[in-house]
């Protein structure tokens, strides 16, 4: 049998993986980014600290899959019809993501720790980002902008940036509402 083919170790119990996830959410509710650790997610997993650094090699590493890698199901802008649709789905998505207590507790830690690592940047534009970014170009493209990529990405930026902002700095339901209203990708100056 050649060594390739051999897998190496015990398979792991994704009763684990969901065991730490889980517990670094609730904990980041309870006592936020600044008194969460390792050892106390461990603690509360009821699972041990070398099985936490074998699948996540940071607090930051850990954290930013608690909270960004929660669900599977596709986002609800995967189908919109039009830019316009699309922008209203994504502000009111981004807007409920940022909303939740765990996510609100991990963004100001998560922001810098970003700064310091590239990889988790690539990564969450990649997961949050990317599949959402390709469905705008679509339809930016369809709908005749002369620089779809880009309008789709600055797109992007904007929705990101204004529901991150009123996440960590609240806003108005008033506001919020009209923040879709203002982008309009498709008409060029």
């Amino acid at each position: 049998m050649d060594q390739s083919d051999r897998s190496r170790g015990r398979p792991r119990d994704p009763a684990i993986d969901d065991a730490a996830l889980q517990a670094c959410r609730d904990l980041l509710v309870e006592v936020g980014w600044d008194k969460l650790s390792m050892v106390a997610i461990a603690d509360r997993a009821n699972v041990g600290r070398p099985a936490l650094y074998r699948r996540w090699p940071s607090k930051t590493h850990l954290v930013f899959e608690a909270v960004f890698s929660w669900q599977d199901d596709p986002t609800p802008v995967d189908d919109a019809p039009t830019s316009t649709e699309w922008i209203r789905r994504s502000f009111a998505y981004t807007q409920n993501l940022f909303a939740r207590p765990e996510v609100r507790a991990a963004l100001p830690g998560l922001m810098a720790s970003l700064r310091d690592h590239p990889d988790r940047q690539s990564a969450l534009w990649k997961e949050f980002g990317l599949p959402g970014l390709s469905t705008l170009e679509s339809l930016l493209r369809a709908e005749g902008s002369a620089t779809p990529a880009i309008d789709a990405q600055a797109t992007m930026v904007m929705v990101i940036g204004a529901c991150l902002v009123t996440s960590l700095l609240g806003g108005s339901s008033p506001v919020l509402d009209r923040l879709p209203d203002l982008l309009h990708p498709n008409k060029n100056p």
